[in-house]
């Protein structure tokens, strides 16, 4: 609980943090800090009664519904969980949330984000969905493609993957879509298409896309070429300063290099 707790916390005090009917970020702290605790110490029903009392008490401030429904969540209660959200969408009609430079925004991206820190892609997926293009980040409808395409690979749905990544990729800056797609190929066994996306996202410099084609190389034993695209991808996680990519790339060049004494 604890773990949702704060990056809801994160998450409404920079992204959401000034919600239109004035949101006191101290009282949700001392707010957050005392459910936190309470679930903490097993005592749940006092979490849920206190924000079951800041909520009458004013219900414009609807983040709190939100968190109930994340504490409902925690103790297993899901339809109770589903109901809170489901209210709290019907009621940001009448309080909607507004970000610092004034835009609305819709409180299901809330959820669903809060859903992808906890690995549940498919409630992620559900939430998502429902958010108009516009509305997604305040951004274009391609990033939403983006996000949307990986999430649907994390969740294993492949097809619905790559209908997102198929569409996304030409405007994908940094190779994610078509490392993914190629990702999505190698795991069903093709790796002639594999490679192809491997080297459209090495190509924009991703070094994910570029150890993977190493790996891929090392899987068609060609070691020569798996090394050369290793070293590739450790200068740019070097570059990008990527230091946890860096030791897992060292690694993988560490047991190519092995396997060839």
């Amino acid at each position: 609980m604890k773990k949702i707790l704060i990056f809801l916390l994160i998450l409404s005090n920079l992204t959401f943090g000034a919600q239109k009917m004035s949101l006191d970020s101290k009282e949700i702290d001392k707010i957050l800090e005392q459910v936190s605790k309470d679930f903490d110490r097993g005592n749940s029903q006092k979490a849920i009664s206190t924000l079951k009392k800041k909520i009458a008490e004013d219900p414009s401030k609807i983040i709190y519904k939100v968190i109930l429904g994340f504490a409902y969540e925690e103790m297993g209660r899901k339809s109770e969980a589903e109901k809170e959200f489901n209210e709290v969408v019907e009621l940001q009609k009448k309080y909607p949330f507004f970000a610092e430079n004034g835009e609305k925004y819709d409180v299901r991206l809330l959820i669903g984000i809060i859903y992808f820190s906890e690995n549940d892609y498919d409630e992620t997926l559900k939430w998502l969905k429902q958010v108009d293009d516009k509305e997604f980040y305040k951004s274009t409808d391609e990033e939403k493609g983006i996000f949307l395409g990986i999430v649907n690979f994390q969740a294993e749905n492949y097809e619905e993957a790559k209908k997102y990544l198929l569409q996304s990729y030409t405007y994908d800056k940094i190779g994610a879509s078509e490392n993914v797609l190629g990702m999505i190929y190698w795991d069903e066994g093709n790796q002639k298409e594999a490679q192809k996306w491997f080297l459209k996202s090495s190509d924009k410099g991703n070094s994910g896309a570029q150890a993977n084609l190493g790996s891929l190389y090392y899987e068609l034993n060609d070691k020569k070429e798996s090394l050369k695209w290793l070293e590739k991808a450790y200068e740019t996680a070097r570059k990008d300063k990527d230091t946890e990519k860096m030791e897992e790339i060292k690694e993988m060049i560490k047991d190519v290099k092995d396997s060839q004494e």
